[in-house]
C-alpha cells in the first residue's frame, strides 16, 4: 500500500462543468444531432488541474468522485504514489484530425501525469460522454509538462523531438 495516494482533477471552468449539472432537454427547433447544453467553454478557455495528496485511498476517492462526476465529466486520475515537481511531470500531446483531412498536433492537455504509464493509459483508456459519445485517443505524444520535447509517442515520433502544437504530424 503507497504512503500517499495523490488526485488530480481540472476544476470546473462554469457551472456547466461542475458535478452535478443536468443539462436542459434538446429544443425541439435544434435539429443539429451534435446540440449539447454542456459547457462551451473548453476549448477556449484553459481550466487549471489541482493536485491533493491524502493519506488513504478512501479520502483520496471521496475527493475524486465529488469532482469527477459531471455533465462531459471533469478530467482527472488517482495514482497511489507523490506526484513529481514540475519539470519531471508528463502531458498528452494528441494528434488531431480526421480521416479525410491531415493530421496536425495539438495543444498538450491540462493534465499533468506523474508517469509515461499513466499518461499512456489515460490517452487509450475510453471515456464516456452523457450523450452516449465516447472518445479515445490512438494518435498522440507524451511529452514533458513545461515543454513540447516528446518523450513516448504512439505515432512514431522520435523521443527528444521538440513539438509546435499546429504544425503537420
Amino acid at each position: 500500500m503507497a504512503d500517499v495516494v495523490t488526485v488530480c482533477v481540472l476544476e470546473p471552468c462554469c457551472a456547466k462543468s461542475e458535478p452535478g449539472y443536468t443539462p436542459i432537454p434538446k429544443p425541439h427547433y435544434v435539429r443539429t444531432p451534435g446540440w449539447s447544453d454542456s459547457c462551451h467553454h473548453l476549448r477556449s478557455e484553459r481550466r487549471k488541474a489541482t493536485i491533493t495528496e491524502y493519506d488513504t485511498r478512501g479520502e483520496a476517492e471521496a475527493e475524486y468522485q465529488s469532482k469527477a462526476c459531471g455533465w462531459r465529466s471533469t478530467d482527472g486520475w488517482l495514482y497511489e504514489g507523490e506526484m513529481p515537481p514540475d519539470g519531471e511531470r508528463f502531458r498528452i500531446m494528441p494528434i488531431k484530425g480526421a480521416l479525410t483531412t491531415h493530421f496536425w498536433h495539438g495543444e498538450p492537455v491540462e493534465i499533468p501525469f506523474p508517469t509515461i504509464d499513466l499518461a499512456r493509459e489515460y490517452a487509450e483508456e475510453y471515456h464516456e460522454y452523457p450523450d452516449g459519445g465516447r472518445h479515445r485517443q490512438i494518435l498522440y505524444n507524451i511529452v514533458g509538462d513545461q515543454d513540447t520535447v516528446v518523450r513516448w509517442s504512439s505515432y512514431t515520433v522520435k523521443a527528444g523531438t521538440e513539438l509546435t502544437a499546429g504544425d503537420w504530424a
